[in-house]
């Protein structure tokens, strides 16, 4: 065999063998883990983060999960949130910060625009060409810090990678990537929730293993675990550490009874997040145009309803007419013989009190009828009745001016609770005291008087 063939004949052997163990290996070992995973070491992976925390906080206080219930969690626990594919409930997160928990979240392109979205932040471009970058790269652009929230203290500078940027103007400023005759933009921004804290970083690879080779990057890192558990006035924050990466799930609801009062008290809740929202920002111009537009078909359409709605005319009561069964006299006399039942009982009054009045007004020489206080006491001062006489007449032009306010107003139920022994007692009391008036002094002895 020609020696050239020979040796390409080995080499070809030797390939062969050193591709079959290196996938054996590769095979014993498993799959590769995705970017991210916290278990990998190499420059892709979070596990120095992670052995970072521990260092920290201890092992039994970190725990790294790909499931997580939110029922288990507690106020003093903390959640690291690293590039989401799954969608989370950002309401549930809501409900966990507003009772004192605290989520940090960095995510530059995976499903954390919901989150962003509730707590009114946007994702906006970093600039195209960034005042400081590495190796020229502007996709490798250096974050400033900003401000005095804890997480940047101490930190210098931060290298991103490919980072995004975040806009809400109520939120604290964390980091800025500064612009080159263009705006600078904000990488992070921090604010509170109820009694709890949140951080959004628009670039989940920044704690990754390649990038905590930069000092500000690891100083960085430091201090959000610090600010994940540090103790605030709300009480200590010695709970555990969740650090949630990639494909995980969240179960369950915090803290939250699942019948009708933990209902009660989420809406509560999202109604006034709402507010509180629509105060900082504004209504948005959508909303705004269309609240705009309702109310004003609202007010066309009430005052063309308004405007061509017909009114029958009511007169005023003191010129109506008045009826003829409360006129007396002949018509009212005439009235009542003809009116049925509980109507006629009530007519009936109505002439009793009318021919009283007649016969008394006769008897003191008046031309018309006074106020019944007006004719009591003429019909006292001339001696017509005794004490206890004027007395019962007070009394029963009391009852006799009630039945004809009930006849007038007709309430028809006071109508048929009237009973003929009624109307036979106040005639016979009408009969007894127009007899006494008959005795008392004769009508020249009144003229005399008067």
């Amino acid at each position: 065999m020609p020696r050239s063939r020979f040796l390409t004949l080995t080499a070809a052997i030797a390939f062969a063998a050193i591709s079959t163990l290196a996938l054996e290996g590769r095979g014993g070992a498993g799959p590769l883990a995705p970017s991210l995973a916290p278990a990998r070491d190499d420059w892709e992976g979070l596990s120095q983060f992670v052995r970072m925390a521990q260092d920290e906080l201890g092992p039994q206080r970190v725990v790294v999960t790909s499931t997580l219930e939110l029922g288990d969690l507690r106020r003093a626990d903390a959640l690291v949130i690293v590039h989401p594919e799954r969608a989370v409930d950002p309401e549930e997160l809501a409900v966990f910060m507003r009772s004192g928990g605290r989520v940090i979240l960095l995510d530059d392109y995976g499903t954390g625009d919901q989150i962003l979205t509730h707590f009114g932040i946007r994702r906006v471009p970093m600039p195209q060409r960034p005042a400081a970058m590495l190796r020229g790269n502007p996709a490798l652009a250096i974050a400033d810090a900003v401000g005095t929230h804890a997480t940047v203290v101490g930190v210098g500078r931060v290298v991103t990678n490919h980072a995004t940027g975040v806009e809400n103007p109520a939120l604290a400023p964390i980091l800025v990537v500064h612009g080159e005759e263009e705006p600078d933009v904000l990488l992070a921004v921090g604010g509170a929730v109820g009694q709890g804290r949140l951080v959004v970083m628009g670039d989940s690879s920044i704690v990754m293993n390649a990038m905590l080779r930069y000092p500000g990057n690891r100083a960085l890192s430091v201090n959000l675990v610090r600010f994940a558990t540090e103790d605030d006035a709300w009480g200590r924050q010695n709970g555990k550490l969740y650090v949630l990466v990639n494909d995980f799930e969240v179960t369950g609801s915090f803290g939250v009874d699942p019948g009708l009062g933990g209902i009660v008290e989420r809406t509560w809740h999202s109604a006034g997040e709402a507010l509180e929202m629509l105060r900082h920002e504004g209504m948005p111009p959508l909303v705004a145009y269309a609240g705009a537009l309702a109310i004003g078909l609202g007010v066309v359409v009430w005052t063309s309803q308004r405007a061509g709605k017909t009114h029958r005319p009511s007169p005023p009561r003191f010129a109506r007419p008045t009826p003829v069964v409360a006129q007396g006299g002949v018509a009212g006399h005439a009235a009542s013989l003809s009116a049925p039942g509980a109507a006629a009982r009530f007519l009936t009054m109505l002439e009793l009190k009318s021919a009283l009045e007649d016969e008394l007004s006769a008897r003191l020489g008046l031309d018309r009828t006074p106020p019944h206080d007006v004719l009591v006491a003429r019909v006292r001062a001339a001696r017509l009745l005794d004490e206890d006489g004027a007395r019962d007449l007070s009394r029963l032009f009391e009852t006799l001016a009630r039945y004809e306010r009930i006849l007038l107003d007709k309430r028809h139920r006071a109508l048929e609770r009237l009973r003929d022994a009624e109307v036979m007692a106040v005639a016979a009391r009408v009969r007894n005291l127009l007899a006494a008036a008959a005795q008392g002094p004769s009508r020249d002895t009144v003229e005399k008087n008067q």
